[in-house]
């Protein structure tokens, strides 16, 4: 794949899905990208009536070759794509030739566009004169699957061109400027965040919070590093107790208490994690998985919209349960379609997942039913309530006496005049515990709220930085990552200052990989023509700062474990 094929062989007209009927031959073939969807979307299409072949890509089928630079020197540009599984693309090839539509259905973000560019450079290969058709959807269901059918759309080439100038940017900055000669020194674009974030300040890794066990309208909130956990502890046992010497300092106000918003993909990852108590990683595989059986949208989602049809779905589900419904809001971004965008995360089946409590389920059916309770509380009114708290001096002064540091801690009691979405939050809250947090928890709230990096794809940077040693168990550089800090530092300090690339790159809407790889080096702040010195040397072997290190290269293009079913297992490599 030396060029990427980017103008797919379109019909001239649209044609809607309802048209296909049953068709007698499976002359219509589905692409997507993970093996897991394959069954779940052959029964929706069944159920919609469309005889259709599935197939999956297994993520990506090119990417740049791993043990070589693979940048032309001039330029910074891929020189090359390789197979990451002749046998996927051998498959893929088999059934294309008989094909007469072709529909590439893999995910709407930035990584699916240029994946759905890679079926077409497949497809013209072949010689098939198959028509192709790009398509998205935001759920795995039926209703979800039908909509996106009806619309199909031309492969976006400058999504395409900012993901290769992307691929092209971190393969240089991870395999010019990590450290040759020092194992785990690597300088990835957003890895090298990570480092300073925690340097800044060490991450907030214990965690009390909950209701009182006795007397449930009052709540405690609270987070504070590992140094503070003895404090966190005196504030548990004080609110427990309901120690007058802490609880009877207190301030009363009325507020309005807006309704959350709509979940993205990082804040349900956060949600899942804070409320079943388990990893960033185990929460991902939780609502992947939910995803993949039609119960919630596409949970790697940057959005916080929904659409009006969606909008609608939900808030039947809550009239059905007595629910009251909010009055319509303007929306925080508004709601568009653009490739690169779903929608927040929801449900897909409200009223079968909709729970007053998390007790005997399962973590994936509480998984599902968190989010549905999130999507309830964000379209339920808002409250007015009484507020009363307990004075954050008075916390101090509490653990003062005891010679112990002061927290951020917040302990109150809310008395609702119209509870609006608080009687939604409140059958999930739990009784007050102090509880670890996981460190990827810990990380990527940090991330969120400095606004480093995609949130869709904060997970596997911050896996990567925790599987190097970087990070103690108590939220500090370890010595690794001291040495790492200590290398950017004082070799590439640019960095380790915030930026945001993807969006840049997205908002410039380049026509050509050049001109957005040489911006796109510019924005990171990195000198060009230093890393194309670099690149040049590398290429005649004569250069010493070059690392051929897989690690190093922070935004490879998603690829998909292999099922045990032979079919289910094609886009293994």
């Amino acid at each position: 794949m030396t060029n990427c094929q980017l103008r797919p062989k379109m019909s001239n007209n649209t044609v809607l899905f309802r048209d296909y009927g049953v068709n007698t031959m499976s002359d219509l073939v589905v692409v997507i990208e993970a093996p897991g969807k394959i069954r779940p979307l052959r029964k929706i299409l069944a159920e919609l009536r469309i005889n259709a072949q599935v197939h999956a890509t297994g993520g990506a089928l090119y990417d740049m070759p791993q043990d070589v630079l693979g940048l032309d020197p001039n330029d910074l540009t891929p020189e090359r794509w390789t197979p990451t599984s002749s046998r996927t693309i051998q498959h893929l090839t088999k059934h294309f030739k008989d094909a007469k539509r072709i529909v590439v259905m893999t995910d709407g973000d930035p990584d699916g566009e240029l994946i759905a560019a890679q079926v077409n450079s497949v497809l013209v290969a072949t010689g098939s004169e198959a028509i192709v058709e790009r398509v998205t959807t935001s759920a795995l269901n039926a209703e979800a699957v039908k909509i996106a059918l009806q619309s199909p759309r031309a492969i976006d080439r400058k999504v395409c061109v900012a993901v290769m100038a992307r691929r092209a940017i971190d393969r240089a900055i991870g395999f010019l400027c990590s450290n040759p000669n020092a194992s785990g020194q690597v300088a990835g674009r957003v890895s090298s965040k990570i480092i300073s974030t925690i340097d800044q300040a060490p991450l907030k890794t214990i965690k009390v919070a909950g209701t009182h066990p006795a007397l449930p309208g009052w709540r405690i909130w609270g987070k504070g590093t590992s140094s503070k956990r003895e404090s966190l502890q005196a504030i548990e046992t004080a609110f427990r107790n309901m120690d007058p010497e802490l609880m009877g300092f207190s301030r009363e106000t009325t507020i309005n208490k807006p309704a959350p918003v709509m979940l993205n993909g990082a804040d349900a990852l956060a949600l899942v994690a804070n409320q079943l108590n388990v990893p960033l990683a185990e929460a991902e595989k939780l609502m992947q998985t939910a995803y993949e059986r039609g119960a919630i949208s596409y949970p790697r989602t940057d959005s916080r919209d929904i659409s009006p049809r969606t909008k609608t779905m939900l808030e039947d589900a809550m009239r059905t349960f007595g629910r009251r419904v909010g009055r319509s809001k303007p929306s925080s971004e508004g709601f568009s379609e653009p490739v690169a965008a779903h929608e927040a995360v929801y449900p897909c089946s409200p009223i079968k997942f909709n729970s007053s409590s998390l007790t005997g389920l399962s973590r994936l059916d509480s998984t599902i039913a968190i989010i549905t309770r999130r999507a309830f509380a964000s379209l339920s009114p808002d409250a007015r309530v009484k507020t009363i708290e307990i004075d954050q001096d008075a916390i101090s002064s509490f653990l003062s006496k005891k010679g112990l540091p002061s927290v951020q801690v917040r302990i109150w009691k809310d008395i609702p005049e119209t509870a609006g979405w608080l009687t939604v939050e409140r059958e999930f809250l739990r009784p007050v515990q102090l509880t670890n947090i996981p460190l990827d928890s810990a990380i990527m709230e940090r991330m969120v709220e400095q606004n480093i990096g995609r949130p869709s794809t904060i997970v596997g940077h911050i896996g990567k930085a925790l599987n190097r040693g970087w990070v103690h168990d108590h939220g500090t550089l370890s010595g690794k990552g001291q040495t790492v800090l200590a290398y950017l530092q004082q070799n590439y300090p640019e960095l380790l200052t915030p930026h945001e690339l993807d969006r840049f790159l997205a908002r410039a809407g380049f026509d050509q990989v050049n001109q957005a790889v040489l911006a796109g080096i510019n924005d990171v702040g990195l000198d060009f023509k230093m890393l194309q010195q670099m690149a040049r040397e590398s290429s005649m072997g004569v250069g010493t700062s070059f690392r051929p290190d897989s690690d190093a290269d922070e935004s490879g293009l998603p690829t998909y474990a292999p099922e045990e079913d032979v079919e289910m297992a094609i886009g293994a490599p």
